[in-house]
């Protein structure tokens, strides 16, 4: 009976990610995914960053395979200009190069490794644009573009605005920063694209995300799992703002993530928040790589 019933349970997580790999209900537009009346979405950190260097085209190919319902990357600019995905101020830690991107030209950036420092089998992946990521997932997935702070100054912020018209995804792309002038701005470049404020206590102090999401017009708040509260959720729904948590790896927090009513997880292993969510068998088993503590963004 109960080999039986394994038989059975294995037959149903074999079916429900079969369903995850071919898109299953992937919502197709932002208004859809940030509405309040959803099970909690999926977002892709920087991609499926777990399992492969995160902000490249593979890293993003890997969590539209999976089912993830939208994938999340950084931006930043080049000295010639050029928007490029890269989570930190430096190229060293994520590709072979070493300095600010701000001191290099699109063709030097585009010679370096941003693959090998991951794993061997992804020598040779580049620093994508953001336009080359747009052109894939346009169609595919939702995105996340979250702007730096420190690449504003460089006029980031009208580039962007260009290049979501540019590809006519203006429904499928939600611009997040943790700089409140950036989402500011945004709204003046251009007030149909779709922006949440990401918010730091450590950043942000003693001020109430609701008023910098106000303040800025943003129509989402993305926040620390570990800063999220039932009381910060409960006062965003009650205007209307959906809550996004950030970096949740471990499957038991993202039980408890759900247990809190937030909106959507943002994970390094989108598939591990898939099986929660489907609440498979094995959703709450213990993984091979235990929680992790990411840098936030």
């Amino acid at each position: 009976m109960m080999r039986r019933m394994k038989l059975v349970l294995s037959i149903i997580v074999v079916l429900t990610w079969s369903t995850f790999a071919v898109g299953g209900d992937r919502p197709t537009t932002i208004e859809e995914f940030m509405s309040l009346n959803n099970p909690t979405r999926v977002i892709a950190h920087r991609g499926f960053s777990g399992r492969a260097p995160e902000n490249t085209l593979i890293a993003i190919e890997r969590a539209i395979s999976v089912g993830a319902e939208m994938v999340e990357v950084d931006v930043t600019v080049t000295a010639d200009g050029h928007v490029i995905c890269l989570h930190d101020e430096t190229l060293d830690r994520t590709s072979s190069g070493s300095g600010l991107p701000g001191e290099f030209t699109l063709k030097e950036i585009k010679t370096l490794d941003a693959g090998s420092w991951f794993a061997p089998e992804f020598a040779g992946e580049r620093v994508p644009t953001l336009a080359e990521v747009l052109g894939a997932v346009k169609g595919r997935i939702l995105i996340n573009v979250e702007i730096k702070p420190e690449a504003v100054e460089h006029g980031v912020v009208p580039k962007v605005a260009d290049l979501i018209n540019l590809h006519e995804m203006i429904d499928q792309v939600v611009v997040s920063s943790f700089a409140p002038e950036a989402l500011r701005l945004m709204k003046i470049v251009d007030p149909a694209v779709i922006t949440a404020s990401l918010f730091n206590k450590e950043i942000h102090t003693d001020r109430d995300p609701l008023e910098i999401i106000q303040e800025v017009g943003s129509r989402g708040l993305n926040v620390s799992g570990g800063r999220v509260t039932p009381e910060m959720v409960d006062r965003c729904h009650s205007h209307q703002i959906p809550v996004a948590v950030y970096t949740i790896n471990d499957a038991l927090e993202m039980r408890r993530m759900m247990e809190l009513g937030v909106d959507a997880v943002f994970s390094d292993h989108p598939d591990r928040m898939l099986e929660v969510t489907a609440e498979s068998p094995g959703s709450l088993r213990e993984f091979d790589h235990p929680l992790t503590v990411t840098q936030p963004g």
